[in-house]
């Protein structure tokens, strides 16, 4: 994986230099060292080191926002809050003392690394992962929170903040941590990085096109050997045609497929390829049941690995990437979201905050109704009701749990309640993007860039109305008509996507022997998080092709995969030898 790891530790103690040699031995190269701190980087594309002087470091891909406002605050600290608005990127930063002692880590907006901490003996160690060399050279003193276990079942937000293990810290997108005192700050966070509403649809599209013209060039520009995935569908397609001269120097364009026509893109992915005049590449994606050893591959990060749930796909596209020798992949990954993937009656209600009742005399009512295929009126009463004012995600009761899943709040959703309805439910699917980011096969291979969750195209993206991303009439509507002149009109204006449902389902139809082994006999039986009983009753074949839930399913093996490493972890660590994370939500 692409990463980093920085080690400080106290004054009155040695250096750690078993830590240093067994870095070294798992292919980390020494990019920084103080009297009491030291930092390597490794993987396909090791992040790059900025020294911003006074104590200031940043690894990763850094580059100064186009509109960013100058600093107001001069604290100690307030160089990492002023970073988030004078620069954007894709990586982490920490604030070090004279001696190279860290004092305070942030994690950027976009949150392209993870960022685990913890203590181990006198060393403070800040990681973007948790592999089994390094749990075993510095192991961390972690209980597993069982209460906490149920959510990352029953809740698809739950493993995307703190996860359930006591004497870590985990990072969320945008938050600092003060190693000083121990806190956790929300430095940023789309709510509040708010400014007034785009409802002006011509300078919204503008200011589209500007930002991912921006972001991609900017991304391309610190890349030596990039890749690009190339799905046939309208995001890749928004990426590719933003590359512009770059493309040329992209190794390797890769579609995936499968024989079935639902997910079999290659006609689409040939017009894009086309259109560009690019050399396509194809990977043929088998149907294949789950094993053990393939969860396992992933199952030692900080956070399940959401991000290889298909590990099939996983695994074509690492030995794409491994083969064509690219050392970053592009993709299209998060533009469902940004752009507001997705028809809600709420769209409406958007406009009625503005408007109020002349907004049933605005084309949005009509489109809207063709667009869901329901009556005016019926969209209407749904605006005229109360609306719940929840703004967290809904608990998932496709899985016998023995208790039911309690909502989890994501630290971005903070504020959100003042949001229109359908701007929630874009958060809520902004925030589910950063499964994308998680570990899987790929980032053990190349540097994963999904330059659509860049901070200042999430910041854009809350500022547009609903009404305006979708025109009242269809999803993603005015990032088709924004970047309409750039690709081919099948493309542009293309309804359907690729669809892999089905093939989910058979592959996990396929898995059910290994599946009632791993769950039936596992940590998420044996300490209560799922019911037995029912769960048995869950693992049949005929329900699942009929009802589906395959899903629900792949997310448990997952979990319980994890599950069964960090307890493993946990059982053998030296309990003397070891102390307490900086802080532990």
């Amino acid at each position: 994986m692409t990463g980093f790891l920085a080690l400080s530790w106290s004054a009155d103690a040695a250096p750690p230099d078993r830590l240093f040699r067994a870095a070294e031995r798992a292919g980390l190269s020494r990019v920084f060292t103080g009297s009491h701190g030291w930092i390597a980087t490794g993987g396909p594309r090791p992040p790059a080191l900025h020294d911003l002087r006074g104590g200031l470091i940043v690894l990763g891909d850094l580059f100064k926002a186009e509109d960013g406002s100058p600093p107001d605050r001069f604290g100690r600290l307030d160089r990492l809050r002023n970073l988030t608005r004078s620069h954007w990127g894709r990586y982490v930063a920490l604030d070090r003392d004279s001696d190279g002692r860290i004092r305070a880590v942030l994690r950027d907006p976009s949150g392209a690394f993870e960022v685990a901490i913890w203590r181990s003996l006198d060393v403070c160690l800040v990681s973007s992962g948790t592999p089994d060399w390094l749990m075993q050279a510095a192991p961390p003193a972690v209980d597993i929170q069982w209460s906490g276990v149920s959510a990352l079942i029953g809740n698809p937000l739950a493993a995307l903040t703190q996860p359930p293990l006591e004497g870590l810290t985990a990072l969320d997108a945008g938050e600092m941590l003060d190693l000083d005192i121990g806190k956790r700050e929300p430095v940023w966070t789309p709510v509040q990085s708010l400014g007034p509403d785009l409802w002006d649809a011509t300078a919204a599209g503008d200011g589209l096109r500007s930002r991912v013209d921006h972001c991609i060039g900017s991304l391309m520009s610190v890349t030596a050997a990039p890749g690009a995935e190339l799905s046939g569908g309208l995001d890749s397609a928004i990426v590719a045609s933003a590359m512009g001269e770059d493309r040329r120097r992209v190794a390797l364009w890769l579609n995936a497929y499968s024989e079935r026509a639902e997910t079999d893109e290659r006609a689409k992915a040939n017009l894009i390829a086309a259109h560009f005049g690019l050399n396509l590449s194809y990977g043929h994606r088998v149907e294949q049941a789950l094993e053990a050893e393939i969860l396992d591959l992933t199952a030692g990060d900080v956070r399940p690995g959401l991000n290889g749930a298909d590990p099939t796909f996983d695994a074509l596209v690492a030995s794409a990437c491994r083969d064509a020798g690219v050392t970053s992949l592009f993709t299209g990954k998060g533009g469902d979201a940004l752009f507001y993937q997705g028809a809600s009656t709420a769209i409406l209600g958007e406009l009625w905050r503005r408007r109020g009742p002349l907004a049933l005399t605005s084309p949005v009512l009509p489109g809207l109704a063709r667009w869901m295929r329901r009556s005016a009126w019926s969209i209407i009463r749904d605006n005229l009701g109360p609306r719940s004012s929840s703004i967290a995600a809904a608990p998932d009761a496709s899985l016998a749990l023995a208790e039911p899943a309690s909502e989890v709040s994501h630290p971005w959703m903070a504020g959100a309640a003042a949001l229109a309805p359908s701007k929630r439910l874009q958060l809520l699917a902004l925030i589910s993007n950063l499964a994308y980011v998680t570990a899987c096969r790929r980032t053990g291979v190349v540097d994963l860039v999904h330059p659509l969750m860049s901070q200042p195209l999430l910041e854009w993206s809350m500022r547009v109305p609903s009404p305006v991303l979708t025109g009242g009439r269809m999803d993603r509507f005015l990032a088709r008509t924004t970047f309409s002149d750039r690709l081919p009109d099948p493309i542009a204006w293309r309804m359907s996507k690729g669809d892999y449902t089905a093939t989910f389902e058979r592959e996990a139809a396929a898995s059910l022997p290994f599946l009632r082994a791993h769950l039936l006999d596992g940590l998420l039986v044996q300490h209560g998080v799922l019911d037995r009983s029912r769960t048995e009753t869950l693992l049949d074949r005929d329900r699942l092709m009929w009802a589906g839930g395959s899903g629900a399913l792949t997310n448990a093996a997952l979990v319980e995969s994890w599950l069964r490493r960090w307890k493993a972890r946990s059982d053998r660590r030296p309990e003397a030898a070891a102390l307490r994370s900086p802080q532990a939500r």
